[in-house]
């Protein structure tokens, strides 16, 4: 009986481990000042539990402002 117990502790444990949802939220912005070379910077951040409907929306803005070309990109994944 308390190996049928523990067994299903176990899948319970295991059950509610793996339906915990993620999702990765990856803003990566670029700016291009007339040099050849773009400044490009990614962060990443993960949203998990009760987090997850907190995470940004989805979105890709561009802006140009006196010779300067900026994008911020907003991209989401499920993991």
């Amino acid at each position: 009986m308390k190996k049928l117990l523990y067994i299903g502790f176990a899948f319970m444990a295991f059950a509610f481990i793996s339906c915990k949802k993620c999702q990765t939220c990856t803003t990566t912005t670029t700016q291009t000042t007339g040099v050849i070379i773009p400044i490009v910077v990614s962060i990443s951040d993960e949203y998990c539990g009760d987090e997850y409907d907190n995470a940004p929306a989805e979105v890709s803005v561009n802006q140009n402002v006196g010779g300067i070309s900026q994008t911020v990109v907003v991209d989401c994944v499920e993991s």
